[in-house]
């Protein structure tokens, strides 16, 4: 066969195959049912806004997820921490540990100096 045979036997067979697979796919293969479904006339102000086929209220105030504390709690809260704070500070001072931010800082930076040579076997 020649080359052009070849390729108006080619030309035939795909022609045949395009407009059955066009015809295959549809709306419903691509897009899950619920999406699909309308939502009730009148449904879009009790339902929430995750519903298909209705949009959010953006001029609707969000609902807080937590009540806001009162600046009395807050302030109840921080005196409370700064306690805890303080107590833990005296007790790592009976047992002789120091709570000096770059005391820990040179200590770290030490060890990381010591476990980097371990590593390198220096």
């Amino acid at each position: 066969m020649t080359m052009r045979c070849l390729a108006a036997l080619a030309g035939v067979v795909l022609a045949g195959l395009l407009p059955a697979g066009c015809a295959t796919a549809t709306i419903e293969d691509a897009v899950p049912a619920g999406a699909l479904e309308q939502a009730p006339p009148g449904a879009a102000a009790s339902a929430p806004a995750a519903t298909a086929g209705t949009y959010p209220d953006l001029n609707a105030t969000p609902a807080a997820a937590a009540p806001q504390i009162s600046e009395q709690e807050k302030a109840a809260e921080t005196a409370e921490l700064r306690a805890r704070r303080e107590q833990l500070a005296r007790q790592a001072q009976q047992r002789g540990v120091s709570d000096d931010a770059d005391e820990l800082r040179r200590l770290a930076g030490s060890h990381a100096d010591e476990t980097l040579r371990q590593i390198e076997g220096d």
